[in-house]
């Protein structure tokens, strides 16, 4: 049996392995540990131990540890997801760049792919 359901995205991703030492990802005043699934020029898939509700729209940003101003993602969708693995419930989210950093011209492959912590494959 073949499901077919309409891909959301809008941009070539790259899978994204590794982590993310060394940045600082907070929703409002609550850091927020964040686990690399791709990552797209616009957007990033994450692992996030925090739950979030599907329809919140939340702004994440990240501190860059050098002197580079924070970016502002948005949650764009949610789920939760059961690891095997651990046995431990965790939320995938859909990270998408705000209106204001896409006007900047921000792009999260070249902004993120010199981080030594942090390798670009290509997904399949």
């Amino acid at each position: 049996m073949t499901v077919n359901w309409p891909d959301k995205r809008h941009e070539f991703r790259f899978q994204l392995l590794g982590n993310f030492e060394g940045y600082n990802f907070a929703i409002g005043a609550h850091k927020v540990t964040v686990d690399p699934i791709d990552i797209s020029r616009g957007g990033l898939g994450v692992f996030v131990d925090t739950p979030l509700n599907q329809d919140e729209e939340v702004e994440v940003k990240i501190h860059f540890p050098d002197s580079r101003p924070p970016v502002m993602l948005h949650v764009r969708f949610c789920t939760s997801e059961h690891d095997v693995a651990t046995m431990k419930t965790r939320t995938r989210c859909g990270l998408e760049l705000s209106d204001k950093d896409k006007r900047r011209g921000i792009d999260l492959i070249a902004l993120l792919s010199g981080t030594p912590n942090l390798r670009l494959s290509c997904a399949s």
